[in-house]
């Protein structure tokens, strides 16, 4: 299945490799390219701030909006997907390892 064209080249080398590992049916290639649209959103936006800076007049950057809601969706769609990242382990140290 063919990566979108108007999507990153980052974003393009993901669809090749998510729809080399897993069948893709037309309702999951969809949620696919959503996610993929919003992570070039929010690598758009991020480009903004590293050449606007952070702060605008005073005020925060309205483009740290744009990206904190576009990988916010680009999260909610691959956990659709099936494809977030792995749980992660306990937290602090191992029972038994010394310490407080």
């Amino acid at each position: 299945m063919k990566a979108p064209n108007h999507l990153s080249d980052e974003s393009k080398g993901h669809w090749r490799r998510i729809s080399k590992e897993f069948d893709l049916g037309p309702d999951a290639a969809l949620l696919l390219r959503c996610a993929l649209e919003q992570f070039d959103r929010a690598q758009s936006a991020r480009a903004l701030i590293d050449l606007e800076g952070l702060v605008i007049e005073g005020k925060r950057h309205p483009a740290c909006d744009i990206e904190k809601t576009a990988y916010g969706l680009f999260g909610r769609y691959m956990r659709q997907l099936g494809l977030d990242i792995a749980a992660p382990g306990p937290v602090g140290r191992p029972a038994g390892s010394g310490g407080v």
